[in-house]
Order: structure tokens, then C-alpha cells, then sequence
């Protein structure tokens, strides 16, 4: 995942930027070195860096200060815009003033700072004493950029045109497109003022992380050697995947991984609903139709996209439940549900590997893409800005961050000592590659690629590596299993993600009808859907239900859908670089560098694909249906065979 919290948006004004707390009002400012160092995973060798440095961007808390009192001093600057912007030199002082640019490179730093240090810790009080300093200073500084927007739009609309289509201004009309737009609007610079102040209180995603990775206490089980374990995601997602465990060990960690959350059921709704009803009512105040449509036009992104991904995930549903038929058969399971869907169709195993080992599979996997790609991806792993382990209070998960372009971006992964993890590994390290070169190529108002986008790079990545293990496989066993794991990457990227997709868009139509979320409604909502998309051959127990509640990119407004598009339209790079070589390679590249710089529909054009072309579903939905039938013929030679444990 590319978590990118925008500092500014000129265009859009009010940022909301997710914080754990505005209740404290200053920074204890001690020379005490900052906080960067996740714990020691015990026994861990590895020679590449394995924790953050965060002094590479502030050294100590002292010269964070400093640069938040920078900014409070340079505020007076942005009023001195006032009246001027009705022109082209206007516009362009009010993005190329170095002092202006000073700011935004600050709050870019600081944003990315207080990202960083809450996920190592969000409980820590310095952790929310620098979230609660860059929130006070972030908001001063959106409140005084209020009237920008209100002040360009009372000029007429041609005038405006014509002020935007100045080859002087060229280098910004991405970022100015919507200035140009019949049907913009924008609200006043008062309304303005009032969305930045209230987004200072649009914490629902951090309280959420909070009661989900601290306060929610992750259960204990017995393993059937006798030992204990703590049930976390990454414990419940190695079991699964392990061909140590039967079927029924499976079962309890699924339903207890479900109960764990259950307890707080009304907790997460009540969550939901007040960040949902704050990005409906955020989408009111700027004229849009619906939460979808914000989020559609801020991206620039055609409406039709949206309604395809879904259309073509459902139609897929019946030929992944053809391969959940075959693999239920080959696993010789009565039932078969969602926690068997991991569990290894052979007896061949991966085994273990080290961070990096992992990584050298990784870069082998990535080296399609050249040698320019290959050196950012050395520059970023080599340094000290991945943070490798799992630790008591980290953020579960994984993510990429950069904003600005004074640092290298940020890497967080969850290792879990697979071979299958370098899959998030080389995913993680798509977004960093990318972010980074956008930095290097693009001005600072088109270097940060939106998430639509960002997850074509993560997954073509994923793409490749699971490519590379088939292709490399030595037996039929070994070429089933990696067969099995790019359909499981097609399921997770594609599928899933647009039952989330389609349970998120329930959730928004019912805040936008003037309704509210309850739990039980949810409950029964997530199941439908999941049911829906398994099919008949997966079976869904109620308990179920709450898994929504596991999912924290609802908080981020219709986020995950771009998963879904993402991997279709990285499939169909993929096969053209197989097809076309160095040419689809060259185009790639420049896709990259590209940044946010052109609508999205116009830099996959740079990479070749077309997202309101029907073609580009079909071919993917082709090329997966005969990746299911690649995996059923080879699977025809392993219906005798033994499985190495029994599973019920």
C-alpha cells in the first residue's frame, strides 16, 4: 500500500489529514534525539539495513520545532497572494515563490515525520506531541491558503481558460485542470476555513488504529505441539499459508481471529460511520454528488472506471469458483472455506528464507525493467529507510511513503520469513521506485503520483516475481504451487478488493440516503458479498461476518477499488513487455517518471493500456481464465498423489 498524505491542495483546498490527537498545543522542544528505532527482531542477520533512521529527516525534536516556527514565520507570505491571482504571473508566483515552496517542503517533511514515527508507535506521548504540533501548524497554514480557490473562480470562465493556457503555466495544468472546468465549483473562503479547522478533528482512521493494533487485545492460542502464540495478522496469515496445520487448527484460528474483533463490533461501526459521514459531508461542501464522485473528480478519474472494475470482478466470479471446485478436490476437504484457500496444493514447500535472501529474489524478479530501475531499487534498499519486522505497538501491515523530494521514501514491511513475502516485498518496493523517480523527474506540484496509479507499479511487481517462480520451477509440483499463488494474487488484488470495493460503496449509499451504520447491518452486508464472490464452492461461516472491521482502507474514501484496477492494468503490461520487449519497457519507464503530471487515463496511455477500452478487461479476464486452466491441466497429475499432512 502507498499511504500519500497530500499537504496541500491548492486546487481543493482543506486537507484532512488523519492525526491521533489536537488536544495537546505544544512540542516539548528538548535536545533528546528522536525515537527511530523499531526493536531488534531477536536472531535477525541480516546484512541489509532493517530499521528506520528518521533522522535523515529531522535530527532531533529541537530541529522539528525549528521548522514548524519556520513555517508560522513564513504564513504572512501567503496573503501577500491575496489579489494577485488573476493573472498568469500571479498564478505563477503563487507556485514557484521560493518561500511558498520553503513551506511546502517543510510540511512535506513534517507530515512524513509524523506518518512514520505514529506507526512505529501511535501510543507514544512524543509520537502524538509531534502530530499534534505539525496538525496546529498544517491547519494555520491551509486556513491562510482559504481564499485561493474562491479567488481564481470569480474571475469568468473563459478567463480563467485563457490564464491556465499559457505555455508559461504548462508545467502546472495538471495541477490547475480543474480551474478550467465547466462544472467546478468551489466553496467560500469562509466554508474553506471551516473544512480545514474540522479536519483538524477527522481522526477516525488513527483512533481506529489505536483500538485495532494497541488497545485490542490480540488473542492467545495453543499451537498443536503444545506451545502458545499470539493470534496477530501476520501469525494467522503464516498458519494459513503452511502445510504444517490441518484443517481444523485452520478453523479455530479463523474464527477466533473474527472473535477477537466482535467484542468491539459497535466500537468499529461507530468508527465507520462518523468518518464516512465526514467525507459526505466534506463532498457536500465542495458540490459533489456523492462521496464517489469526490473522489473520482480529485483524482480525475472517469466515472465509467469504476463501474468496469466492478462489473468485471463479478463477471470472474464464476470462473474462480471453478478453481476453488478444483482445489477443494485436490485438497480432499468436505468443506472448504476461507482460511483453506492458502494452504499449498503440493508437497512442495519454499521454505524459509532470510530478509536478504528475499530481497536478492526480489531484485532478480524486478530486473525486466532495467538497469535504471534496478539502481533506484538498490539506492532504496540499501539504506536505512525500510523497517523490516514485526514489533510490539508497529503498525501491522505494510506501506510506502514519500512527500517531497529531500529524502529517500520510506519503506515498512511486516517480514514473516517467507518466500511468498517477497511478493510484498518487490510490491512495497513498486511504490518506492516509483515515488522516487517521480521526485527525481517531476517539479514538486507533479511528483506524487495518486494511489490509481501507484498500484499499477506495486503490482506489476508482483506480477513478475510470481512469473519468475513459475518459470523457474524444476518439477511439476513446484510450478503448481507458484501457478496457485499468482491465482491467489489475482483473488487478493482483484477479487477481493472489489467486494470491499462493492461494501464500501453500500456503506456511503447508505450515510448519503441520511441512514447510519449499525454493526449487525454490516455483518450481514460483508457476508452477502463475500458469499457472493466465493461462490458456492467456498463456504463463509457466519462469525464472518465482522471482518469488515479488519479492514482500515475503508478510512481512506474509496481506496480500494484502485487495487482492482491496478492489477489488471499491470497484467496487461506485463504481457506486453513479454510480447514487445524493450520498446514496452522504454514506455514503462517513462510512465514512471511521469509522476502525477497528466490525468491517469493518459499516463497508462504512455505505459499502452486504456481503461475506458473494454479490451483491457477482456484481455485480462482471458489472460487469468487461462492461468485457471494452466493450473486445473497441471493439477490433473496430483489428484493421487499424497498430501504431506493430513487437513481434517
Amino acid at each position: 500500500m502507498n499511504k500519500i498524505t497530500g499537504i496541500h491542495r491548492l486546487l481543493i483546498s482543506a486537507l484532512c489529514i488523519t492525526l491521533l490527537s489536537s488536544t495537546i498545543n505544544a512540542l516539548p522542544v528538548s535536545a533528546e534525539e528522536v525515537k527511530t528505532k523499531t526493536p531488534a527482531t531477536e536472531g535477525a542477520t541480516a546484512k541489509l539495513p532493517t530499521s528506520w533512521d528518521l533522522t535523515d529527516i529531522y535530527e532531533n525534536l529541537d530541529v522539528f520545532e525549528e521548522d514548524m516556527k519556520r513555517v508560522e514565520e513564513l504564513l504572512p507570505e501567503v496573503d501577500k497572494l491575496r489579489g494577485t491571482l488573476n493573472s498568469v504571473e500571479g498564478i505563477l508566483n503563487s507556485v514557484e515563490n521560493p518561500k511558498i515552496i520553503e513551506m511546502k517542503a517543510i510540511l512535506d517533511k513534517a507530515a512524513m515525520f509524523s506518518e512514520l514515527l505514529e506507526s512505529l508507535d501511535a501510543s507514544d506521548p512524543m509520537v502524538i506531541g509531534v502530530s499534534s504540533r505539525f496538525s496546529e501548524v498544517s491547519t494555520e497554514y491551509d486556513l491562510a491558503f482559504s481564499f485561493y480557490g474562491p479567488e481564481i473562480m470569480k474571475m469568468p470562465l473563459e478567463e480563467r481558460k485563457r490564464i491556465f493556457s499559457d505555455k508559461r503555466l504548462a508545467n502546472y495544468s495538471f495541477y490547475f485542470r480543474n480551474y478550467t472546468d465547466d462544472d467546478y465549483t468551489v466553496p467560500s473562503e469562509e466554508e474553506a476555513g471551516a473544512v480545514t479547522v474540522l479536519s483538524t478533528a477527522d481522526n477516525n482512521s488513527s483512533i481506529y488504529g489505536i483500538l485495532d493494533y494497541i488497545d485490542r487485545p490480540q488473542p492467545y492460542f495453543t499451537y498443536p505441539d503444545g506451545t502458545r502464540g499470539v493470534l496477530s495478522d501476520t501469525v494467522y496469515s503464516r498458519v494459513v499459508s503452511s502445510d504444517k496445520y490441518d484443517q481444523g487448527f485452520r478453523e479455530r484460528l479463523y474464527k477466533l481471529r473474527s472473535m477477537s474483533r466482535q467484542q468491539y463490533k459497535n466500537t468499529y461501526a461507530a468508527l465507520l460511520d462518523s468518518q464516512m459521514k465526514f467525507n459526505w459531508g466534506r463532498a457536500r461542501i465542495y458540490g459533489y454528488e456523492s462521496t464517489l464522485d469526490m473522489d473520482l473528480q480529485e483524482e480525475a478519474i472517469e466515472p465509467e472506471v469504476y463501474d468496469k472494475i466492478i462489473q468485471f470482478a463479478n463477471s470472474m466470479c464464476p470462473k474462480f469458483s471453478e478453481y476453488y471446485r478444483v482445489k477443494k478436490e485436490m485438497l480432499g476437504l468436505d468443506k472448504f472455506m476461507p482460511c483453506d484457500i492458502d494452504y499449498p496444493v503440493t508437497q512442495y514447500s519454499p521454505g524459509e528464507v532470510s530478509y536478504d535472501e528475499s530481497v536478492a529474489t526480489g531484485r532478480e524478479a524486478v530486473s525486466v525493467w532495467g538497469d535504471e530501475y534496478v539502481k533506484t531499487f538498490d539506492e532504496i534498499i540499501t539504506s536505512p529507510h525500510v523497517d523490516v519486522y514485526p514489533a510490539d505497538k508497529k503498525t501491522t501491515g505494510e506501506f510506502e511513503t514519500l512527500m517531497g523530494n529531500e529524502t529517500l521514501p520510506y519503506v515498512l514491511l511486516n517480514f514473516d520469513g517467507t518466500k511468498n513475502y517477497t511478493s510484498t516485498v518487490v510490491h512495497e518496493m513498486g511504490h518506492a521506485v516509483y515515488s522516487q523517480m517521480s521526485a527525481q523527474y517531476q517539479n514538486v506540484y507533479n511528483n506524487n503520483p495518486t494511489i490509481f496509479t501507484q498500484e499499477v507499479a506495486s503490482t506489476a511487481n508482483e506480477i513478475m516475481f510470481a512469473r519468475l517462480m513459475a518459470d523457474s520451477a524444476t518439477t511439476q509440483e513446484e510450478k503448481l504451487y507458484w501457478l496457485d499463488q499468482e491465482i491467489v494474487l489475482f483473488w487478493g488484488t482483484l477479487m477481493a478488493q472489489a467486494q470491499i470495493s462493492e461494501f464500501e460503496d453500500y456503506c456511503y449509499k447508505v450515510i448519503e440516503n441520511g441512514g447510519s451504520l449499525s454493526a449487525d447491518d454490516l455483518s450481514e452486508k460483508w457476508l452477502q458479498l463475500q458469499r457472493k464472490y466465493y461462490g458456492d464452492n467456498v463456504t463463509v461461516p457466519d462469525h464472518a461476518g465482522i471482518d469488515w472491521a479488519r479492514i482500515p482502507h475503508l478510512y481512506y474514501n474509496y481506496y480500494v477499488y484502485k487495487y482492482a484496477t491496478s492489477i489488471t492494468y499491470a497484467a496487461s503490461i506485463c504481457n506486453q513487455v513479454e510480447k514487445k520487449g524493450q520498446g514496452e519497457i522504454d514506455a514503462y519507464m517513462r510512465f514512471l517518471k511521469a509522476g502525477n503530471s497528466e490525468p491517469p487515463s493518459e499516463l497508462l496511455a504512455i505505459a499502452g493500456v486504456d481503461p475506458l477500452d473494454d479490451a483491457t478487461y477482456e484481455a485480462a479476464g482471458e489472460l487469468i481464465g487461462e492461468l485457471i486452466d494452466e493450473f486445473i491441466s497441471e493439477a490433473g497429475g496430483q489428484k493421487d498423489k499424497p498430501m504431506l499432512v493430513p487437513l481434517s
